[in-house]
Formats: C-alpha cells, sequence, structure tokens
C-alpha cells in the first residue's frame, strides 16, 4: 500500500513538472480560475473550495463553480476554517474568540460557542475532532485542549512552555488520522495523539498553511510546492510557474494555487 501511495505521489509530481517543460499542458489541465483577493483558502475531501477574506466565506465545487457564500460582520474576521467535515465546517472568530458551525450549505448550524464564557480567555487556534467536539489552543496556557460536544476538556496536553522551554505561538492546527498536527513557524509542527500526548516534532519550519494528506503533508515553500512524505522523511519540492505563490492543496483530483489574489484549479487526472 506504501508503495502505490508513493508511486502515486512520484506521478503528482511528474506531473507538475510537466508545468514547466517543453510546453506540454496536456496532462494537468487548468480548469478554473477565481479573481478574489483572499486571506487564504482550505479545500475539503469532496473536491470544495473554500475562500475566505474577512468576514467573508466563499464556496465553489471542485469545477470552480460558486456555490454559496457566508458572512458574518457579527464577530469579525475569519480567522481560520476547518472544513475536513464538509458536512460540519467549523469557523473560528479569534479575536472574539467564538466558534461558529456552518452546513455544507454554508448555513449556520447551531448557535456560535463563546470560548470566553467557557473559561478561555486567549485561544489563538481551533480544529475539529473526529472523536466529537473540536481542538482548541489557549495561548495564555500554552496548552491544547480538547472538549466534546458538551464543551467540557476531555484530554489536554503539556504545558508547551514548560516541555519546550518558551512560550509557543501556534499559526495552523488541524486532526488528521487520529493525530493532531500543530504548525509553530519557529519549531516545525508538533504531532499529539487523539489523548493530546505529544509524539514528536516534524522539522518543516516557518510554513503557514500546510495541508496533511495521505499521511503526507503538502505545503508551498519559496514559491515551490513541496510535499513531505512521513514514511519515508523525505521532502519533494516541484516548481509551479506562479509568481508569489502562497498556497497549494491537492483534492479529488485537482490541485488549487493561490497567490493572494486568484485561486487556479487544474485537473491532475
Amino acid at each position: 500500500m506504501m508503495n502505490l501511495l508513493r508511486n502515486i505521489t512520484l506521478i503528482i509530481f511528474f506531473l507538475f513538472n510537466l508545468i514547466l517543460s517543453a510546453q506540454t499542458k496536456s496532462s494537468i489541465k487548468q480548469i478554473a480560475q477565481i479573481e478574489k483577493e483572499a486571506e487564504f483558502i482550505s479545500t475539503d475531501r469532496l473536491g470544495n473550495l473554500y475562500i475566505a477574506k474577512e468576514n467573508f466565506l466563499w464556496m465553489y465545487n471542485k469545477n470552480g463553480d460558486s456555490l454559496y457564500a457566508f458572512n458574518s460582520k457579527r464577530y469579525g474576521e475569519i480567522s481560520s476554517i476547518d472544513c475536513s467535515d464538509p458536512y460540519k465546517i467549523l469557523v473560528f472568530f479569534r479575536n472574539y474568540g467564538i466558534i461558529h458551525f456552518l452546513d455544507n450549505y454554508l448555513s449556520e448550524n447551531g448557535d456560535p460557542i463563546d470560548l470566553q464564557e467557557l473559561g478561555f480567555d486567549q485561544i489563538t487556534q481551533a480544529c475539529l475532532s473526529r472523536e466529537n467536539g473540536f481542538w482548541v489552543f489557549d495561548q495564555m496556557r500554552q496548552r491544547v485542549y480538547h472538549l466534546n460536544d458538551n464543551f467540557k476538556v476531555t484530554h489536554e496536553s503539556v504545558n508547551f512552555m514548560q516541555w519546550f522551554g518558551k512560550r509557543l505561538n501556534p499559526s495552523f492546527m488541524i486532526e488528521y488520522n487520529n493525530q493532531l498536527f500543530v504548525n509553530v513557524p519557529e519549531e516545525g509542527i508538533l504531532v499529539f495523539d487523539h489523548f493530546g500526548t505529544y509524539i514528536k516534532t516534524i522539522p518543516l519550519k516557518n510554513l503557514k498553511e500546510p495541508q496533511v494528506l495521505d499521511g503526507n503533508i503538502n505545503f508551498v515553500a519559496d514559491n515551490q510546492f513541496c510535499q513531505y512524505q512521513r514514511q519515508e522523511m523525505e521532502r519533494v519540492c516541484s516548481p509551479i510557474d506562479f509568481n508569489k505563490l502562497t498556497q497549494a492543496r491537492i483534492e479529488k483530483g485537482r490541485l488549487y494555487t493561490f497567490d493572494g489574489k486568484k485561486c487556479t484549479i487544474f485537473k491532475t487526472n
């Protein structure tokens, strides 16, 4: 199985290299370009694309067709989203300490969760948990907490300051395959199990919005699309002919690239 995944990875990177070679683009085809200035993008396992700017969130299908939109002026700017479950999208408003869940139509799904009312005054990151509930990082306490559907703490990590010898400021957090990945640009990606127990640090620094997929980590570095293959502990990069590339994601036979002003969708199979 691992050999199959590795072969698929090599094929994908071969396709990326075709972009830069001999003007041949028959194997990787641009199918849509969305001109929209935004802060960041994300994708779900169905291939849907999400574009976020300030208090707006737009949703497109994998062919670039506009589907739905969400707008909430009440809680300020959207800090992050977790759409790993396309039917329960977590939207985090850091400035107000609010988590909002949306359904697959970007309609509000339940009441907003006020983290300050739960005793968390400085939550800076939040993401979904497959164990039900969600994870939050408390900047003041320097811990990751898992809260269940009743908003009770069920698991927590060690104190980061005591463990790492300094205060950390994560920029991204996601759960995948019962492991929690916490991106700390100056340290790397911290990996925890589903109980919040620290496992290891993946030595990938200065990342912005990495994507954890099929056991690998996809990210952009120096205007290159890169993949860290966790099993082999290898980093493979392939240049893409876009200037100022800030994000790139793979999902459902699509490659999504984003440069802050537009998102381009390519078909890869």
